[in-house]
């Protein structure tokens, strides 16, 4: 029994990632039901390259979309293949088109759903919420927003992440009310004017500009077809453009210029995804419950509950030690290189954390619980030249980052 673990549904779809979404199309046209498991596991520590999609088949994880097209081509014979009958020159469009989509595809997606402020704290990062256990949710949607603006730093668009604006100010204010409220609710009214005159408004035409290099190309593709190439037959670049077009056109999002752009202009490219969609996903609606739970709409997919045990904990405390200066430097584990691995090697991949870090688990508890207390750094440790605060002064919560947003949160008041 195959098992496919991606991030979990959210935005209308089965899955809030693009490469997933790839996944899950392609297990659906070629893989019978009773043959695979879709888990919403949202577990990168699951893949040896430490991302999502990942397929478990037996004691083998395979990690990455194109890893596991190629395993299922492998594994059979190329009877799970949609490009089995591909001519050289057909396998060439499939490899450049391939690498134009996740070039082009992914900034796009990057910028509407988590560089946006607007879109990230409205619509995105709630999205989180319903697919992760806390504290989870404190730290797993900050790093994926960190590394969306690390991806699209070259494109010079941070105006659309008010949160710059603010700079230190915002950062004192962070955990004023003892829990993080976007910095976008908390901007004056003078500068909220001063901010929708300006940035936003003034990348719009930058905006149009990316998102139409991006969706011309495939629209040119198409020209009225039911597929991207020959029209009469699906291949896996279908598979991997419906993973973008879909989060570029399902979205409900408060600034919508991305989805507005293929309304407004590529309207045969939105009726190819909107079928490949139904024909994929079925009758996927958005829904607050979790896969496999009651509620679940998404009938024609083979959901299974993911797992809740001992090892969920672990990844739960090896998340928050890995958001601690210092600790997550030391703490975080390198990516593995090789695609595959065994159950054997999955097992000692599980965190479980070795003697050197048991007592620094017993001090971590200790401070916490000081913390949690009193709402500050002890004194004893004033003294130290706490390398992120960038001047002396007493450390708060506010410094440690991640891992302080989710102990301002639950923090107690004497």
């Amino acid at each position: 029994m195959l098992q496919l673990h991606v991030w979990g549904p959210g935005f209308g779809l089965p899955s809030i990632d693009p490469q997933c979404l790839a996944a899950i199309a392609y297990l659906s046209q070629l893989v019978s039901k009773n043959e695979w498991e879709l888990v919403a596991s949202s577990d990168l520590t699951l893949s040896p390259t430490r991302e999502l999609p990942a397929l478990r088949d037996g004691s083998i994880w395979i990690g990455g979309f194109q890893n596991i097209l190629h395993h299922l081509q492998r594994k059979s014979g190329g009877l799970w293949d949609l490009d089995h009958d591909c001519n050289d020159r057909d396998e060439a469009d499939i490899f450049a088109y391939t690498s134009f989509i996740e070039a082009h595809g992914q900034p796009l997606i990057d910028l509407s759903l988590y560089v946006s402020s607007e879109n990230y704290y409205a619509s995105t990062r709630p999205a989180y919420s319903h697919l992760l256990r806390w504290p989870l949710t404190w730290l797993l949607p900050p790093k994926r927003r960190a590394a969306a603006k690390a991806r699209t730093d070259h494109l010079n668009l941070s105006s659309l992440d008010l949160d710059t604006w603010n700079g230190e100010e915002a950062n004192e204010a962070q955990f004023a009310a003892g829990t993080e409220i976007p910095k976008l609710a908390r901007l004056t009214q003078q500068r909220v004017s001063s901010l929708v005159k300006q940035p936003q408004h003034a990348t719009r035409f930058r905006l149009n500009f990316l998102a139409e290099a991006f969706l011309e190309p495939l629209a040119q593709l198409l020209q009225g077809q039911r597929y991207l190439l020959h029209g009469d037959q699906m291949r896996s670049l279908d598979c991997l453009a419906l993973g973008y077009l879909s989060l570029a056109l399902f979205p409900e999002v408060p600034q919508s210029w991305l989805s507005q752009s293929m309304k407004s202009s590529y309207q045969p490219l939105c009726h190819y995804v909107e079928t490949l969609a139904q024909d994929c996903f079925g009758d996927f609606l958005p829904t607050k419950d979790r896969p496999g739970s009651k509620g679940m709409t998404g009938r024609t997919l083979p959901w299974k509950d993911p797992r809740t045990d001992n090892i969920e904990v672990s990844i739960r405390i090896r998340s928050s030690l890995e958001s601690l200066p210092y600790v997550g430097a030391l703490y975080h584990p390198a990516p593995l290189q090789q695609s595959t691995t065994t159950s054997q090697d999955h097992l000692s991949r599980v965190p479980v954390l070795p003697t050197m870090f048991v007592g620094l688990a017993a001090s971590v508890t200790a401070l916490a619980s000081y913390v949690l207390y009193t709402g500050e750094i002890p004194p004893l440790l004033h003294h130290l030249n706490w390398p992120w605060l960038g001047r002396q002064r007493s450390p708060r919560l506010v410094d440690l980052g991640e891992a302080g947003a989710m102990l301002g949160a639950v923090r107690f008041r004497p």
